[in-house]
């Protein structure tokens, strides 16, 4: 079962600080580029051996740029948004098409085909569970999809989703750091969920 530790630093130093600590605890490092004022990219990749996914959110025009220089520096994954969906030179490099709604947890049958219309190798979904049963819907989406998947549902009501996701076939799951690390809306931290998982005995 993979943990992926998202890097929210805003500074380089800082970033390449925290990629040390995750590199220990961490199965993949996710470079959430878009918190960086301005990122290396070139530097950040060769920094420590764990693989990476490079994910930019940001709304400028350097969004498909720096994706694409990633590619061609090397890195593992990268992650683009559905909804800023565009096709990109890639070999080696894995692409996780994305989608986040940060309200409720609507069709996800109907998300996923559009996704996978796009031929990635990893679907990722993460969206707001306002109750269980959203949860519930999620963790039976992984347990039945047809490719690589990451789901998640974000929020207290979705925490099951986090712990329970890899255990039913979900390519990763999430974790923080620590306070103050965290990526999205009810995500644990890596010490937290790998007691979770001792108690539980998952994995």
């Amino acid at each position: 079962m993979r943990i992926a530790i998202p890097i929210i630093a805003e500074s380089m130093d800082e970033a390449l600080r925290d990629m040390d600590k995750a590199a220990e605890v961490a199965d993949i490092i996710e470079l959430r580029i878009d918190y960086m004022c301005t990122p290396n990219l070139e530097r950040l990749l060769k920094h420590s051996q764990t693989p990476k996914i490079v994910t930019n959110r940001t709304k400028y025009e350097r969004r498909i740029a720096y994706l694409q220089e990633a590619i061609a520096l090397g890195a593992e994954y990268v992650d683009i948004e559905l909804d800023h969906y565009h096709s990109l030179e890639r070999e080696n490099t894995k692409l996780i098409v994305s989608h986040h709604n940060f309200e409720e947890t609507p069709d996800l049958d109907e998300i996923y085909q559009r996704i996978a219309g796009k031929n990635p190798d990893i679907v990722k979904i993460a969206t707001k569970a306002n109750t269980y049963y959203d949860s519930l819907r999620m963790l039976n989406l992984i347990a039945h999809a047809d490719r690589e998947i990451i789901g998640i549902c974000m929020g207290g009501e979705g925490m099951i989703t986090r712990v329970y996701g890899p255990s039913l076939g979900g390519y990763l799951t999430f974790a923080s750091l620590g306070e103050g690390k965290s990526s999205a809306p009810g995500q644990l931290s890596v010490d937290d969920l790998r007691k979770t998982w001792k108690l539980l005995q998952i994995g």
